[in-house]
């Protein structure tokens, strides 16, 4: 089975918007019910220790069932919400290619 991997960057103009929308974002990805899924995908959410205007969202997905059920419910629930505040953002999509731990 395939493992998908997700960086979305966001920079918003304030670090209380940031911080706002970590919070909301934790609070949806909790609230996020699809039993079919909930084993094959993970989600780690950061602030940017140097940039506190800055956060990153990385997904984790085994298999494209898991990845497109979470584009759906990211398009219809988390990008209206991030997009009350003002952001960029960056979204790279990778297929993993290696794990390397020491």
């Amino acid at each position: 089975m395939a493992v998908l991997k997700r960086l979305n960057i966001n920079k918003f103009t304030s670090e209380a918007d940031n911080d706002a929308f970590i919070e909301e974002l934790k609070q949806m990805w909790l609230a996020w019910e699809n039993p079919s899924i909930a084993t094959n995908i993970s989600v780690d959410i950061n602030k940017d220790r140097n940039d506190p205007t800055r956060m990153t969202a990385f997904v984790s997905a085994s298999g494209t069932d898991a990845i497109n059920a979470m584009n759906e419910w990211s398009k219809n629930v988390v990008m209206p919400i991030r997009n009350k505040y003002q952001h960029e953002n960056i979204m790279i999509d990778a297929d993993l290619v290696a794990s390397v731990s020491k």
